[in-house]
């Protein structure tokens, strides 16, 4: 009796274990990271080295297992969502957008919403057309929001670099366009 009331309790302990262990495994991403992701486009939190903390950011799988960061999100962002909730509307519809060929991050101004600019995404379907990503807060500095959102992307000083190293563009007020194609998969050009 006393071996079978060992054995349930070593059942139930395991079973407990086992389920803690699968949510951690969840929570944290491993179980996505093991069995892949469907979408390109995913949030995940990652450390804010500037702030400290961490902050919601949108990222991009490359390839199988090699991932980066694309687009922080920024307090000069509107709506009334949560962080988490941008993010993942972000990353829904760039993974829109880059089905249809995304090729550039810019911003523009929209007349549906006076004093709010959009960030937006130019794909090779929308051509002089710029879907919008998300509208900003009234008033928020377009470009220095685009700037602090891609710092992931395109470096602090919104220069980046090809493969080899060499500088390929600079991101300005004057050029507020960050072509993207050298930071996607092949298969998604």
């Amino acid at each position: 009796m006393a071996f079978e009331r060992t054995n349930l309790a070593v059942a139930i302990l395991s079973f407990v274990v086992g389920i803690a262990s699968l949510g951690y495994a969840i929570q944290s991403g491993i179980i996505t990271e093991i069995f892949g992701r469907k979408d390109r486009f995913y949030c995940q939190l990652m450390p804010d080295t500037q702030r400290g903390g961490e902050v919601w950011t949108v990222m991009y799988r490359k390839y199988k297992n090699q991932s980066k960061p694309w687009l922080k999100m920024v307090t000069a962002l509107g709506e009334n969502w949560t962080p988490e909730e941008r993010c993942q509307e972000i990353a829904r519809r760039l993974d829109l957008y880059r089905q249809d060929g995304l090729i550039e991050l810019t911003y523009r101004d929209d007349t549906n919403t006076p004093n709010q600019a959009v960030i937006c995404a130019k794909t090779k379907k929308s051509g002089d057309n710029c879907p919008l990503i998300i509208t900003l807060k009234p008033g928020a500095n377009a470009y220095e929001t685009l700037r602090e959102m891609t710092t992931a992307l395109i470096g602090d000083e919104g220069i980046y670099q090809s493969s080899d190293g060499s500088t390929t563009y600079s991101f300005s007020p004057e050029s507020p366009e960050i072509y993207i194609r050298n930071f996607l998969a092949e298969d998604d050009m």
